[in-house]
């Protein structure tokens, strides 16, 4: 399957490799289908590609690489929509807003993804943790210690 992305022109993808979001991405509800593509040479970071429109790219990370004492409960009724069934099956991602420097970089712990790995089907949620911001600096973990 071909689709045309933000950062690496126009690629082919194995559609057994998409992930799902069935009520689309909070503010792009249209937006089903995205892909999670590596970025040559860095294993941090990976782009989550719509696969509908070229445009629309997040920088995503693992949360766990980046920040520590990161914990939360997933809600029932998103295990129940993801069908999940053993917490091994989950992944999860936050998105990453790349500014001039990583010291100025944030990343969305408010709003984590959630993919289910064996059906690939994925969601966003909003933790109900006042202690995650939408804008976390990244720096700030570096500093800690």
């Amino acid at each position: 399957m071909k689709i045309k992305t933000a950062y690496m022109g126009e690629i082919v993808i194995e559609p057994s490799t998409l992930m799902t979001f069935e009520h689309g991405i909070p503010g792009f509800e249209e937006e089903r289908d995205f892909a999670l593509l590596p970025i040559e040479d860095n294993d941090a970071f990976h782009v989550l590609q719509s696969t509908q429109t070229e445009a629309l790219a997040f920088i995503v990370t693992n949360p766990y690489t980046i920040t520590t004492n990161y914990n939360f409960e997933l809600e029932e009724a998103t295990v129940h929509a993801l069908q999940i069934k053993d917490e091994i099956e989950v992944a999860v991602f936050a998105i990453v807003s790349l500014k001039e420097t990583i010291a100025r970089s944030t990343i969305n712990l408010k709003a984590p993804i959630i993919l289910n790995t064996i059906n690939k089907k994925a969601k966003q949620v909003i933790l109900n943790n006042e202690e995650y911001a939408i804008r976390h600096l990244i720096s700030s973990e570096s500093q800690k210690g």
